[in-house]
C-alpha cells in the first residue's frame, strides 16, 4: 500500500513530556490536535516558538511513533541544537512544520525486515505499528546496530510486541552480536517474499544496497539521513546522487526521505 499525501501544516504546541531511552537519546512528546494525519518515514521540522541563540533553524525528525493521542520524536544529543534541544523545559512551545517527506510504501508481503543504525531505529517502531494492524499475518523482523551497549535503546514491552524477530548488533561486541548489522545478515539477503527497509549512516545503507542488489533485488525502500535547512525544498541541501538523471539528484525533502534502493547513484 502506498500511502496517501498528507497536508502539512505549522504548529506550535508544548514539550509535552521527554523520556531518556540511551546514553545522549531521548523522546521528545507532543499532543497534537485530533485527527492530524502522518505517515511512517515522514518528518517534521523542529524549532522553539522563541528565537534560538543556538539553534538558528530547525532540525528535521522521523516520526517515531505516534500513540496514545501524542508524537514521538527520537532525539540523540550529536551536534550543539540537538544537545540544546535536551535541555528545553518541558511546556516549551515548539514549532513542529510537516507532516513532510514521502513515507514507506507498504505493500503486502509474508516478512517486513527492517535494519537500522544508531538513530536510523527512529521511524520502524510507527512503521512496525502500523504494519502490525493492516498486516497482522505478517512477520516483521527488527535488527538493529549501534556502536556499544550504552548506545543501544531498550524497548518496552508494548514496542517489543511490534516485533517478531529483534537482533542486536555492537561494534565492539559488548552486546548482542559483534559486528555490523551488514555483516550479521549475510545469509539473509536472497531470501523471498521479504519486504526490505532500511535507515542509519550513508555507509551502512550504501554496504547493504550492495548485497541486496547482489542478490538481484532493488525494490528496498531506505530512509536516508541528511542534514536540512528549510524541509521543503527551497535550501536543495537535501541531495542524494541519482541513478538514472536528469535531474542529477534526488532531493529527499521532496521526493524522499524514503527511496527505492535502485534509484541511488551508490
Amino acid at each position: 500500500m502506498t500511502p496517501s499525501p498528507t497536508a502539512a501544516g505549522v504548529f506550535a504546541l508544548p514539550l509535552a513530556s521527554t523520556a531518556d531511552i540511551a546514553a545522549g537519546t531521548s523522546w521528545l512528546r507532543f499532543r497534537p490536535p485530533p485527527d492530524t494525519a502522518c505517515e511512517p518515514g515522514q518528518f517534521f521540522m523542529l524549532s522553539t516558538v522563541a528565537p534560538s541563540p543556538v539553534a538558528y533553524l530547525g532540525r528535521p525528525f522521523s516520526i517515531g511513533d505516534v500513540r496514545d493521542g501524542e508524537w514521538f520524536f527520537m532525539l540523540r544529543a550529536l551536534g550543539r541544537g540537538t544537545a540544546w534541544l535536551r535541555t528545553l523545559e518541558l511546556g516549551t512551545m515548539m514549532r513542529l512544520v510537516g507532516p513532510l517527506g514521502v513515507g514507506f510504501a507498504r505493500d503486502e508481503s509474508k516478512v517486513h525486515r527492517m535494519i537500522a543504525g544508531g538513530i536510523g531505529l527512529a521511524p520502524f517502531l510507527f512503521l512496525a505499528r502500523r504494519l502490525r494492524t493492516e498486516q497482522p499475518e505478517a512477520a516483521i523482523e527488527l535488527y538493529y546496530g549501534e556502536r556499544d551497549a550504552r548506545s543501544h535503546i531498550e524497548l518496552t514491552a508494548d514496542e517489543k510486541e511490534l516485533f517478531d524477530t529483534v537482533e542486536r548488533f555492537t561494534d565492539d561486541g559488548s552486546l548482542g552480536i559483534a559486528g555490523s548489522v551488514v555483516d550479521g545478515l549475510e545469509n539473509r539477503w536472497a531470501e523471498p517474499e521479504v519486504a526490505w527497509y532500511g535507515c542509519g549512516p550513508q555507509p551502512m545503507l550504501r554496504a547493504a544496497a550492495a548485497k541486496l542488489e547482489e542478490h538481484d533485488v532493488d525494490s528496498a525502500q531506505f530512509a536516508f539521513e541528511e542534514r536540512m535547512a528549510c524541509g521543503f525544498g527551497v535550501c536543495q541541501a537535501c541531495i542524494v546522487p541519482n541513478r538514472y538523471p536528469p535531474p542529477r539528484y534526488h532531493l529527499l525533502c521532496t521526493e524522499g526521505p524514503v527511496l527505492e534502493i535502485g534509484k541511488v547513484a551508490w
